[in-house]
């Protein structure tokens, strides 16, 4: 990340980062996005000094090269930052619908089905979840093969006042066989007053046994 070079913009960014746990608490009261009255309430929970440390790391993203680290090792569930403070982990799930078709018992198995796959990364701070980034894709069965890609969908959670971040529109495939995986994909950019902007390709792939795998990487 490159730090913002000019003394103006220094100064507007600087207005962003909450310099005391009052400030953060005020900032998150004001937000109209689900949950974060409760993200209030948990970091009030925390001791005060706790509280002074949790803004630290908030407003020095250090450890975003950790949260690619994570995102983009098939092996690695999490990773645990800075004794223990700051936790990195990803997530991933799936889903059936159940047939989509009225056919005969006698055809179960050419029956079709919907079914849904997605793969999240987030990180805590202290226990409180800060940042998730979440990317599925819903898609149909036929048998043992996927037939189409219905759509994909795109969420994110973001409990950082000088950050924001945006998604590309979704592209959904089917991947050529022997694969035959259905995928969605989409790219983040995220703007972080002070450390300048990064871009990641999200994507996730599932077939008729479900979720099959899923990155977040650096672009």
């Amino acid at each position: 990340m490159t730090l913002a070079g000019l003394p103006s913009q220094a100064a507007a960014a600087e207005a962003q980062l909450p310099s005391t746990p009052a400030a953060y608490v005020a900032w998150l009261e004001a937000q109209p996005e689900p949950g974060a009255v409760e993200t209030a309430a948990q970091f009030k929970a925390l001791p005060k000094e706790k509280q002074e440390r949790f803004l630290g790391y908030l407003n020095k993203p250090d450890h975003v090269e950790a949260f690619m680290d994570v995102a983009q090792n098939p092996t690695k569930g999490q990773s645990v930052l800075a004794g223990g403070d700051i936790v990195i982990s990803k997530e991933e799930a799936n889903s059936s619908a159940g047939s989509s078709s009225n056919s005969p018992s006698m055809l179960a198995k050419a029956a079709s089905r919907d079914m849904s796959a997605w793969h999240s990364v987030s990180d805590t701070i202290f226990g409180v979840k800060v940042t998730t980034v979440k990317l599925g894709v819903n898609y149909r069965v036929s048998g043992k093969r996927v037939t189409a890609v219905l759509n994909g969908w795109a969420s994110h959670t973001n409990w950082v006042p000088a950050l924001s971040f945006d998604n590309q529109p979704i592209k959904n495939w089917i991947s050529a066989d022997p694969g035959n995986n259905a995928h969605s994909e989409t790219i983040w950019t995220g703007k972080f007053a002070l450390y300048g902007t990064w871009s990641c390709r999200q994507r996730v792939w599932a077939d008729q046994d479900g979720f099959k795998g899923g990155y977040l990487k650096r672009v």
